[in-house]
């Protein structure tokens, strides 16, 4: 199955703005997550740029983002059940004055 992917702009630099995940039925949202961050992980280290913020979990927790599936936040996010033509969206929140 197909799953969009929609990346805030604290990944982009990185990924890009979309990408298309190809993912087996039955995969939930915390083991898409793992695909990305790892993704995200290999990039940083070829582009010599650092990670730590820009991942989408750390120790199977939410860094610090809000995800989004089809327009609205799960309950039970990371064992939430994705399915064909869903679109996952993150924003991360930062505080400024």
């Amino acid at each position: 199955m197909k799953i969009k992917v929609n990346y805030d702009f604290t990944q982009q630099e990185l990924v890009g703005e979309t990408d298309v995940f190809e993912i087996t039925e039955g995969t939930g949202l915390g083991e898409l997550l793992r695909i990305i961050d790892a993704r995200i992980v290999e990039t940083g280290k070829n582009k010599g740029i650092e990670t730590t913020y820009k991942t989408t979990l750390i120790n199977d927790q939410l860094n610090g983002c809000v995800v989004f599936i089809n327009g609205s936040a799960p309950e039970n996010m990371l064992d939430h059940e994705l399915h064909d033509g869903d679109a996952v969206e993150f924003v991360y929140g930062f505080c400024g004055g």
